[in-house]
């Protein structure tokens, strides 16, 4: 069975995408969650906490922190996707340090305006709304498409609903 990771620009629906797995019945994980990535510093490689205030959210603190994922975690996931199909969704810094792990990725692939939209309107996560946040994120809106399209990954529209998104994820699995 295979390990998928789908992926895309913050804001592009991967969290909601995950839920929706999950309530279809398949074992689905944030990269946001149990740990599976941190921020880490870039020369030191050590783990942080994000600063919890918008105004110390600042480009100089990104400029010196990313957010990784745990090979270790992610080889865990590897390792139970040998019985099931397993999902990763989520979006780091090292992901293309990952990719040898995956059988298949998506990308969820989503257009400036609309992007902006949900970071701004969003009520479950405060990533985006900082304005230096903001800035980061559509900045990588097209060299993160990019990146995705030279690995191979399928894109999918995810200005589509839900339900269509993950029809179409489920339906090209078959």
């Amino acid at each position: 069975m295979p390990l998928i990771y789908l992926t895309g620009n913050s804001g592009a629906g991967k969290s909601t995408i995950r839920k929706e797995l999950s309530r279809r019945g398949y074992e689905a994980h944030d990269t946001d969650e149990n740990d599976v990535s941190s921020w880490q510093n870039k020369l030191t490689g050590k783990t942080v906490e994000r600063p919890e205030f918008e105004a110390d959210r600042t480009k100089e603190w990104y400029d010196k922190h990313d957010w990784n994922m745990s090979r270790e975690k992610v080889e865990n996931l590897q390792d139970v996707a040998k019985d099931k199909i397993v999902f990763l969704c989520g979006s780091t810094s090292n992901a293309d340090e990952m990719i040898d792990l995956f059988d298949k990725v998506y990308y969820l692939s989503i257009d400036q305006d609309t992007l902006k939209k949900r970071l701004l309107t969003r009520t479950d996560n405060d990533f985006g709304k900082a304005p230096d946040e903001l800035a980061n994120i559509t900045g990588w809106h097209d060299s993160l498409e990019a990146r995705y399209r030279g690995h191979g990954a399928e894109m999918l529209d995810a200005s589509k609903s839900v339900k269509e998104v993950v029809d179409l994820i489920l339906e090209s699995l078959d």
